[in-house]
């Protein structure tokens, strides 16, 4: 009986000295959180909030046309930013009414929108990881901005490449270091002329897409080949207007052959581990002895070690095959850990060791290398 009593003498104060809407009214009356409903009573000179709970169906007008009508989605999640003096009036009556525990208004706000944003797209909250945020700002004068992004998808594939001098990452955009802007279409690339290029424009195209990340598994010169599987990428877009791809994504031009998984996944725990199989064209200085190229067998199931930035790196050989093709070159083929620095282990520079040139006897670099196979450990 003293609640009963106790809300209704708020509720006689709340009338007889202020103005306020049924929402603003009902927040101060109900116990814990609930919804109120609107009524008749609503104006734009409610104490609290001016009018902005009677917009509730303006905004989520303005949420469907930017948001429900835009992206693909299944859940969602918004948040708002409402003005300091809406808070400081709310403040103030509660103050002098001494109502305390009650939901405010910008919780009773989110939940509003979130309900009636429910019921017109049929689409659930997700308070933890949401397809798409959506934030609500409203400014003075009751200003109503509002922004949705997309959570990132990332997807995973293998490309094949053709044709050597395409590199496999693209420059950045000289306007904005990769940022985005208006001159590279925000995808952050100075053009489409490289592995990362080509793929990254089929799917900014295909999920309308602000940009592509890509993580790489293992990297090759401009000048080498994949082929066999292909090369294994993930590639993580951001702000996804579709990102449900009903089929893999084929893609085939003269430069690369690619296929890009449809199902999302998350990009596994780094240092992801990889083994690749290369076939290196090694020219010597003077002519080999065929002799020289059997010491090289040697290296099967051998550790190599290299420096890199004063720190030791150790990647292991697996298989090593050699076939001679003319007096001082001689084809190398290698089974190793991926990240092996190809073009040192053949010149023994940056301390690699044990490495080719040592080994034959004699000066040795790599001319040409090609990724046969790459598979994931």
């Amino acid at each position: 009986m003293v609640n009963a009593y106790h809300r209704q003498s708020i509720r006689l104060e709340l009338r007889r000295c202020y103005n306020l809407c049924n929402y603003c009214t009902s927040r101060h009356l109900i116990t814990g959180k609930g919804r109120s409903h609107a009524a008749k009573a609503d104006n734009d000179k409610c104490d609290i909030c001016c009018g902005l709970m009677k917009r509730l169906d303006f905004i989520i007008k303005i949420m469907k046309e930017k948001v429900a009508d835009v992206y693909e989605f299944d859940t969602f999640l918004i948040g708002a930013t409402l003005p300091a003096n809406v808070y400081e009036r709310e403040d103030q009556i509660r103050a002098r009414l001494k109502i305390r525990g009650k939901e405010n208004i910008k919780n009773q706000f989110c939940s509003e929108l979130r309900r009636k944003f429910e019921l017109i797209t049929k689409k659930k909250v997700d308070y933890l990881l949401p397809d798409v945020l959506i934030s609500v700002t409203v400014g003075e004068e009751r200003r109503v901005d509002i922004i949705a992004k997309a959570r990132s998808l990332t997807l995973t594939g293998r490309y094949i490449k053709k044709q050597r001098g395409l590199p496999q990452k693209q420059s950045k955009c000289t306007h904005c270091k990769g940022m985005g802007c208006r001159f590279c279409d925000n995808s952050g690339l100075s053009g489409y002329e490289s592995v990362e290029g080509i793929i990254g424009y089929r799917l900014l195209c295909l999920t309308k897409s602000n940009a592509a990340r890509f993580s790489w598994v293992g990297s090759e010169d401009r000048n080498s080949l994949v082929s066999g599987n292909g090369r294994p990428f993930f590639v993580t877009l951001s702000n996804p207007k579709v990102r449900t791809l009903k089929n893999s994504l084929n893609i085939d031009t003269p430069e690369i052959s690619a296929t890009i998984k449809a199902k999302p996944i998350c990009i596994p725990e780094s240092p992801i581990r990889f083994v690749t199989k290369t076939k290196i064209i090694v020219e010597s200085a003077n002519t080999i002895n065929e002799n020289k190229l059997k010491d090289l067998i040697l290296l099967n199931n051998t550790t190599i070690k290299f420096q890199n930035k004063k720190k030791t790196i150790m990647k292991k050989i697996y298989s090593v095959k050699t076939r001679m093709i003319k007096h001082n070159r001689f084809l190398l083929t290698l089974l190793a850990d991926g990240g092996l620095a190809i073009k040192n282990f053949v010149s023994g520079q940056q301390c690699t060791s044990p490495n080719v040139s040592a080994i034959v006897g004699d000066k040795c670099e790599s001319v040409l290398f090609d990724v046969s196979d790459v598979h994931l450990r």
